[in-house]
């Protein structure tokens, strides 16, 4: 009776939404003047003719690399898409006394660490193609060099 209790609890309570289409394996590595971009977080923007509703995304890392998933499974659906990339660094933290006295962080200033271009579906030369295959789609995008804009 425990056995069929667990069986059932596992399969009966799928949160897969009932539109997301059929999803395909993806992985994107991200350098940055060739070197491996860690803590990168990628995004995919449908640039096919209809938008799409899910937008797969994933996060680089300690080689780049991110394992892509949409509403949380993994894969993506099939189309074309504009590879999103955003990094930013915080610095500058300072401590300070809040309304309470208790010595706490500022939160610090927030760095661009990778140029605003991409991360514009408009602006980045990066895209990829997802197919029905089964077999990981698998691209290394650079992003070239790092910046320090002010966000």
């Amino acid at each position: 009776m425990l056995v069929a209790l667990s069986i059932t609890g596992c399969g009966g309570n799928d949160s897969r939404p009932a539109d997301l289409p059929p999803l395909f394996p993806c992985e994107i590595t991200i350098t940055q003047e060739g070197t491996a971009l860690s803590g990168a977080t990628i995004s995919l923007e449908s640039s096919g003719e209809a938008k799409a509703v899910y937008h797969p995304s994933g996060i680089t890392n300690e080689s780049g690399k991110a394992v892509l998933s949409t509403y949380g499974f993994n894969g993506v659906p099939t189309g074309m898409y504009k590879v999103i990339v955003r990094k930013t660094v915080v610095e500058d933290v300072k401590q300070v006394v809040d309304a309470y006295g208790d010595l706490v962080d500022d939160g610090g200033v927030e760095y661009r660490t990778v140029e605003s271009q991409f991360s514009n579906a408009n602006a980045t030369p990066h895209e990829i193609e997802i197919t029905n295959s089964r077999q990981a789609v698998q691209a290394t995008f650079d992003v070239g060099k790092p910046v320090k804009e002010r966000k």
